[in-house]
């Protein structure tokens, strides 16, 4: 049976650790221990000169109930896939984003930053891409459609993707990397003529991307409130703050900001975006006051190295970067 979201999210451990986690399931991609580590490395050391101290890694793991050696186990992994890094110096051990993987966090907190601003106009120009992959390239296809779905594409029709997003220069990269023999990207105007289909937003599942964004307003709008957040700690605040950022950031793999003139009446994306940057921005401080104790305990030198990021900053789509106090 299905909890009841809202009574659940009283500030404590448990429900901490089952913040969103119907949502994340179905919008995020791989395991949660990695999404966990990946989510803390970029909320905290994104700086290109940034280093994580291994103990501290591990530690800050535990509190999202990921034991020590399941850890260490994710970090060897993750090096080898060149994922992150591993420095040494002395007998320590330091972590870091790899310059390509920073690069590609960078563009999603960007494409996130931007994501369900109400006052984006839409110009009425759909990205198209129409390909055409032999059967005897399968392998070929998946990752061309596993591209394009990351790019913000959905298939109106098998071989016919589409966005709203200006997106003509990242698709014709996608296709000559992949060495696609056979397609064709343009920008234009669409217009359904089918009766049952065929309108461009039939490429997506509004009913059930409507549902995703009413379930995480269910869990995120009782947190909201100034008597939860006042009263959760800073262990609750990192894991709450992490989960929160682990699902915002997958939304656009399922909406790829469609135009609110082209959706239902009282869309509820809006409203989700108010929610989230006011809890991201609100567990803002106690989330890294955990982070810097964890760090201070094992490498009291790089605290400063700690910051955490803020959205919705007005002087650019670039995320803000504070230090913190």
């Amino acid at each position: 049976m299905r909890r009841e979201l809202g009574a659940a999210l009283q500030p404590g451990p448990e429900a901490a650790q089952r913040f969103l986690e119907d949502v994340r399931a179905a919008v995020t991609e791989g395991p949660r221990p990695r999404q966990v580590l990946l989510t803390l490395l970029a909320d905290y050391w994104l700086s290109p000169d940034a280093q994580a101290p291994s103990g501290a890694l591990v530690e800050l793991l535990a509190d999202f109930d990921i034991p020590a050696s399941g850890a260490r186990t994710l970090l060897g992994r993750l090096c080898r896939d060149e994922r992150i890094q591993l420095t040494k110096i002395g007998r320590r051990t330091f972590y870091s984003l790899s310059p390509w993987l920073r690069q590609r966090l960078v563009f999603r907190l960007e494409t996130m930053n931007q994501f369900g601003r109400a006052d984006v106009p839409f110009a009425g120009q759909w990205t198209c891409v129409a390909f055409s992959v032999p059967e005897e390239n399968r392998g070929d296809r998946h990752k061309l459609r596993a591209g394009l779905a990351w790019l913000g594409f959905a298939p109106l029709y098998d071989g016919f993707w589409i966005t709203p997003r200006p997106m003509v220069e990242e698709a014709r990269k996608l296709l000559a990397k992949l060495g696609v023999l056979a397609a064709t990207v343009f920008q234009g105007s669409l217009t359904g003529e089918g009766r049952d289909y065929g309108e461009p937003t039939d490429a997506w599942n509004l009913e059930q991307m409507a549902g995703l964004y009413r379930n995480f307003l269910n869990e995120t709008e009782p947190l909201a409130s100034a008597p939860s957040l006042g009263s959760v700690s800073p262990v609750e605040a990192l894991i709450f703050r992490t989960e929160l950022i682990n699902v915002w950031r997958a939304f656009p793999n399922v909406d790829p900001d469609l135009p609110l003139d082209l959706l239902p009446p009282d869309w509820p994306r809006t409203r989700a975006r108010e929610v989230f940057q006011l809890l991201y921005g609100g567990l803002a401080q106690p989330a890294l006051a955990r982070v810097k104790t964890v760090v201070a305990a094992h490498a009291p030198e790089y605290v400063d190295q700690v910051q955490y990021h803020l959205t919705g900053d007005p002087a650019g789509p670039v995320p803000k970067i504070a230090a913190g106090v």
